[in-house]
């Protein structure tokens, strides 16, 4: 291997040492089939000039077949356990690497996500770990255990005649050329496969989630058309990846066949000549097929490792992407959290484009929530409302001022603590396959039945729940798609509750339900709000009458402030947004009436 790929699999090596007594036993077995299958090609020998030819006694046909039988037996029991040992290893370093992994996705910020679809990243941890660890079970161990086989088997041959080996040795450069020519391409070509079904899978994942707005707009030859097109490309990478493997591997098993033949023509010479007897040619081929084997099976292993090595490059591309946001060394621990909180002339922007340009979202985000108090944000779509909620749990950082959680800097805290002091109910909650139970003890795993009880009856989710035939039991689906849209919001209530925050982030959380719904989730949620520090954004302005303090945000920044009274007395944004949501309740009100009746 080049420079560079030995660096690759110099990296890969820690996750192989744990496990290194299992590849060792399994290079010490690959050694000792070595043994068994030297025997074989010498008792042929034997069998051609001593019983056969000569008839000298030195040896029985009985001794003869006996021992080779016992080669080939001993050969087929060190296969099988070599075998098991194999897949062993291969099932123990997957799950490692997998979790390594896991653990690191799980460390990077919400920002490494908004640029990648679930499904190139979730790819990373499926199909690259498993074409990662070919390198090992596939690869390497092979590799060793083949390099032995050309020494033994070198020697062999070399002891046998040394004219026949010499000749033999003429091809081998070859090999090397083919090699250097081969190499890089094949691995650049693999690496290019891997990316395009990286994409495929990404889109895939993403549509099929999506399927009913794909149903809804008639959209399903127009997504058909968009795969087979990415799925055309990735098949015809994938064709020129095969098709210079396969150039690599026929050039391979072609110099081993011209070697083949000119060794029986050579051979065929010397046996005339009396310088080798037939048994001893026949022998010289058998070690010769020895010796060409690993070589011309290089072409295919080098294949294996290319591709393992593409995958593994692909991995440590992951585990190489440092998280952006992160606990300090000296970080604090929360303590007795008040949920007192400041920001200080904070700004923010994302970056974006092929310049990796800043484009400023928020600036100079000034306010004071004091604990318990009631703050709301409010302003037309665009304004950076969510995206200034995001800044407290340090989904991002700001690019300047900051944000003080009890009077101290939120970055001088640590990351898990901070988090573990608030709780998140979106618009749109996320709930997870498994059941009723499992996602409202998502935040506290530890959690009673009765405690489970209490925060779903303080949600007024209990209700809904306990007619169920599986009561807590019920699975929700994925993302809980078999619940109601109420049901999902009262459920994600229901774990914020649990889990009794001191910090509550409210972003449009009943905004998308009917009246109904709108009126049982409030219920629940003014019961979470009460005695925590709140922070809500809501696009339905009556939501927010009662916050102790309302922020108008506009274009980033916040344009105006105060209570809903005060807001309402002062021309601007708030009086222009309240007046616009009352008329269209008025006209939402009068189109519900029935019609009148003809006189």
């Amino acid at each position: 291997m080049q420079r560079n790929q030995w660096a690759i699999a110099r990296r890969y090596f820690p996750f192989v040492r744990p496990h290194l007594p299992l590849t060792a036993a399994i290079v010490g077995i690959g050694i000792l089939q070595l043994g068994a299958s030297l025997v074989t090609p010498w008792m042929t020998k034997i069998i051609i000039d001593h019983i056969l030819v000569r008839r000298d006694g030195t040896w029985t046909l009985g001794q003869a077949m006996a021992l080779l039988g016992g080669s080939f037996a001993l050969g087929i029991v060190l296969q099988f356990v070599r075998g098991l040992f194999t897949a062993s290893l291969w099932v123990r370093t997957v799950r490692d690497l997998r979790s390594r992994l896991y653990r690191h996705l799980q460390t990077l910020s919400p920002g490494y996500y908004d640029s990648r679809q679930a499904g190139a990243v979730a790819s990373r941890i499926t199909s690259d770990v498993e074409g990662a660890q070919r390198l090992i079970s596939g690869g390497a161990l092979q590799l060793v255990v083949d390099a032995l086989i050309v020494v033994f088997a070198g020697i062999m041959v070399l002891y046998l005649h040394w004219k026949l080996a010499l000749l033999c040795l003429a091809i081998l450069p070859l090999y090397y050329l083919t090699f250097r020519k081969f190499n890089g391409r094949i691995r650049g070509a693999w690496r290019e496969v891997h990316a395009r079904m990286e994409k495929l899978s990404g889109d895939a994942v993403e549509r099929l989630s999506g399927v009913r707005i794909v149903q809804a707009f008639g959209r399903e030859q127009a997504e058909r058309q968009r795969f087979e097109a990415q799925s055309g490309e990735h098949t015809e990478e994938a064709r020129k990846a095969f098709f210079l493997s396969n150039v690599f591997g026929r050039m391979n098993q072609a110099y081993s066949e011209a070697g083949k033949w000119l060794i029986w023509f050579a051979g065929a010479l010397f046996v005339l000549q009396g310088e080798l007897t037939i048994g001893g040619l026949v022998a010289f081929q058998a070690y010769l097929g020895q010796l060409y084997g690993p070589i011309y099976r290089f072409s295919e292993l080098n294949v294996t490792i290319q591709t393992a090595l593409a995958h593994i490059e692909r991995i440590f591309e992951v585990l190489d992407t440092e998280p952006e946001i992160r606990s300090k060394p000296d970080a604090l621990q929360v303590g007795s959290c008040q949920g007192d909180i400041r920001f200080e002339n904070v700004a923010f922007g994302y970056r974006s484009g092929e310049e990796d340009e800043l484009h400023e979202v928020l600036h100079d985000i000034t306010f004071h929530a004091r604990p318990g108090q009631v703050v709301a944000l409010v302003g037309p779509s665009g304004a950076g409302k969510s995206t200034l909620v995001q800044l407290l749990p340090r989904f991002y950082d700001p690019l300047r001022g900051r944000i003080l959680i009890d009077g101290t800097d939120l970055r001088d805290y640590r990351l898990d603590e901070i988090r573990g002091q608030m709780a998140v109910v979106l618009q749109d909650n996320t709930l997870f396959s498994g059941t009723v139970y499992e996602n409202i003890a998502y935040g506290r795993p530890e959690a009673s039945m009765e405690e489970i009880r209490a925060a779903a009856a303080a949600a007024n989710a209990h209700g809904f729940i306990s007619e169920w035939e599986a009561g807590y039991d019920t699975l929700v689906g994925e993302r809980g798609l078999r619940l109601s849209g109420g049901q999902k919001q009262r459920i994600a209530i229901a774990r914020a509750l649990l889990k009794d925050p001191r910090i509550l982030i409210l972003d449009e959380a009943t905004s998308a339900l009917d009246a109904e719904s709108e009126a049982l989730v409030t219920g629940a949620l003014e019961e979470l709000m009460r005695g925590r520090t709140t922070i809500i954004i809501a696009h339905r302005l009556a939501t927010v009458v009662r916050a102790d303090q309302i922020l108008v945000m506009d274009r980033g920044g916040i344009v105006d402030r105060g209570t809903h009274q005060e807001l309402l007395q002062r021309s601007g944004l708030y009086r222009e947004l309240y007046e616009k949501q009352l008329q269209a309740m008025k006209a939402e009100a009068f189109s519900g009436l029935p019609e009148a009746s003809p006189a």
